[in-house]
């Protein structure tokens, strides 16, 4: 008797479980998430990109995103292409196609690795090194004029979200730079356009 009610409750504890997950999925939003270059990115760095907003619209949204290849199917099944231009029919037509509540467009409008020489940062060096014999300054000086180099990866991201009527419901910029230390050797635009990505979904997640 002791086990019948104990087999009882469990199942009762599971399905409540059960009906709790599937209350909690059909609550989620789904979202189309669509990452284009209107700068010059490489081709592997875009779909890095593409990849990780998806990810991250999941995680800081909350939301169901389509999958890549389903955004692409729907855009040739609804003659509505996401471009410099699209219509509010097109909107709609996508949206529907998509059966998404929501159409996020990342747009990468900046995609920059610039070299710049910080004399300061030199002669704090060999000023530091000035106590040293002349032969050891005359070594560390090429060192000194490397320390002053530094890269600097600079991305600037435009996020618009439409709701499935087409209508524009958020909308923001996100300039981002990753300047590490040695960033010389590993100043990244990639890890720059994350940094933008993931300011631009806290904003949107606050938004909506």
């Amino acid at each position: 008797m002791v086990d019948r009610l104990r087999r009882v409750a469990v199942g009762v504890l599971l399905g409540a479980a059960l009906l709790t997950l599937v209350a909690a999925a059909e609550g989620r939003q789904k979202v189309a998430v669509f990452v284009q270059a209107a700068a010059a990115v490489p081709t592997a760095d875009l779909e890095l990109i593409r990849n990780y907003a998806n990810q991250r619209c999941a995680v800081v949204a909350g939301a169901d995103v389509c999958a890549s290849g389903d955004l692409m199917l729907a855009q040739r099944m609804a003659n509505a292409f996401i471009g410099d231009s699209i219509t509010v029919d097109g909107m709609i037509r996508l949206a529907g196609t998509l059966g998404a509540d929501y159409l996020v467009i990342l747009r990468l409008v900046r995609w920059e690795s610039e070299i710049l020489y910080k004399p300061e940062r030199s002669l704090l060096l060999l000023g530091a090194t000035s106590f040293l014999e002349t032969s050891l300054q005359l070594l560390i000086s090429p060192l000194g004029l490397l320390f002053g180099i530094e890269k600097v990866a600079t991305v600037g991201l435009l996020a618009s979200v439409f709701n499935a009527r087409g209508d524009l419901k958020f909308s923001t910029s996100v300039t981002s730079v990753d300047r590490p230390l040695f960033s010389l050797l590993t100043a990244d635009p990639v890890e720059a356009a994350k940094e933008a990505v993931d300011s631009a979904f806290y904003q949107i997640a606050v938004a909506l």
